[in-house]
């Protein structure tokens, strides 16, 4: 009976670890982290870093915890046009946020300036709050064209641990500014800007004419007289 006693109560003991066990092995952000985390943008062609340009970053979801488990709702300002974010990994959802823009506030006063940090090709924000964060060029670098809006969570979970400074790039690659080529101007001739005088003249022909007949007459005319 007593050997009894003791196997219920370990079969109770293990089975009252395993949840926390569970707990324990979940991970959670860190509070103390809210409002100390970094996003770090970078810019490239063809993998090399693009300076120039400006980039805004607007939050647009604030984190939510059910049961230990964390996901992102929409901000206040745009709940009313999208209720729910579905995939934040889709671009479609980044573009149409991206159209709400003028109901969000941007992170910084003034769009942050590509390689102003003195890095090349990167925009970077601090002392960001947990939640999810819409990037938008605002302005090209010269000679490039803008990426597409994307989206950034804050803190990112990667194998199995929270990251708090988070690095990012577009999921869509800056692309070259194709110009067109420059029209040659049709040269001005010479003369005044007149057209040089091509093909046969024919207002000679009639004077010609008319000094031949005269000719003519004067030779009948002098042909008499000797005749006489």
């Amino acid at each position: 009976m007593k050997k009894h006693l003791i196997s219920a109560l370990l079969a109770l003991l293990l089975l009252l670890c395993l949840p926390l066990s569970a707990a324990a092995a979940h991970p959670v952000p860190d509070p103390a982290r809210d409002g100390s985390c970094t996003v770090t943008i970078t810019m490239k062609y063809q993998n090399k870093p693009i300076s120039g340009g400006t980039v805004n970053l607007y939050k647009v979801g604030d984190v939510r915890e059910d049961d230990g488990n964390y996901s992102f709702v929409p901000v206040a300002a745009i709940k009313g046009t999208i209720p729910a974010f579905g995939d934040i990994q889709s671009p479609e959802l980044a573009e149409d946020l991206a159209k709400l823009k003028d109901k969000l506030t941007a992170v910084t006063e003034t769009p942050v300036t590509v390689g102003g940090n003195g890095k090349k090709g990167i925009a970077e924000f601090r002392n960001l709050h947990f939640g999810l964060y819409l990037a938008v060029q605002e302005t090209a670098a010269s000679g490039y064209g803008k990426t597409k809006p994307f989206l950034v969570s804050v803190p990112y979970l990667a194998d199995g641990d929270y990251c708090y400074d988070v690095k990012t790039v577009p999921k869509t690659d800056l692309e070259r500014e194709v110009k067109p080529a420059p029209t040659e101007k049709p040269s001005t001739p010479s003369g005044g800007g007149k057209l040089p005088q091509t093909g046969q003249l024919w207002w000679p022909v009639p004077v010609l004419i008319c000094m031949g007949l005269g000719c003519i007459a004067v030779g009948l005319i002098r042909r008499r007289e000797g005749a006489v």
